[in-house]
C-alpha cells in the first residue's frame, strides 16, 4: 500500500499542527464564517487559507503567533515581519487546473521546508 503525501498542514493558535489529505477538513476547523485564501507569496504553489472573518470576530479566532512564524519561514521572511493571522491556518499545496478543490498533494521539498517551520515556530504535530 502506497500512502499518499498530504495536502495541507492545520496550525492551531495553541502550537498543534496536523498534516491532512482533504482540504475540507481544515476548512471544517475554521469555522463556518467564511475562509480566506491568499498566496504565500507572489510566485508561490503554495496558498494560505485561514477564517475569513477574523478582524470582525477576534473572541472567536484568536491570534495564531505559531502559524505566523511557520509562514514566515517557509516563505523565507524574518518572522518579525510576519501578518498575525487569527484562528487555525491551513497551509496547502494549489493547482490552478484542478477544478474541483484546486489541491494538489505537497511535494517532498516542500514537505521537508514546512517541517522544518514547524520545529522552528515550536509546533507539535500529530
Amino acid at each position: 500500500m502506497t500512502r499518499q503525501p498530504p495536502v495541507y498542514i492545520l496550525i492551531n493558535p495553541d502550537g498543534r499542527a496536523h498534516w491532512g489529505h482533504r482540504l475540507s477538513v481544515a476548512e471544517d476547523a475554521m469555522g463556518h464564517h467564511g475562509i480566506g485564501r491568499t498566496f504565500l507569496t507572489p510566485t508561490s504553489r503554495l496558498r494560505v487559507a485561514s477564517p475569513g472573518r477574523t478582524p470582525t470576530l477576534p473572541d472567536q479566532h484568536p491570534p495564531n503567533l505559531y502559524a505566523a512564524r511557520v509562514l514566515a519561514h517557509v516563505a523565507g521572511h524574518p518572522p518579525h515581519n510576519a501578518t498575525e493571522p487569527h484562528g487555525p491556518v491551513a497551509l496547502y499545496g494549489f493547482d490552478p487546473t484542478n477544478e474541483w478543490d484546486n489541491t494538489r498533494p505537497l511535494t517532498t521539498p516542500e514537505q521537508h521546508a514546512i517541517t522544518r517551520a514547524l520545529a522552528a515556530a515550536g509546533c507539535t504535530t500529530a
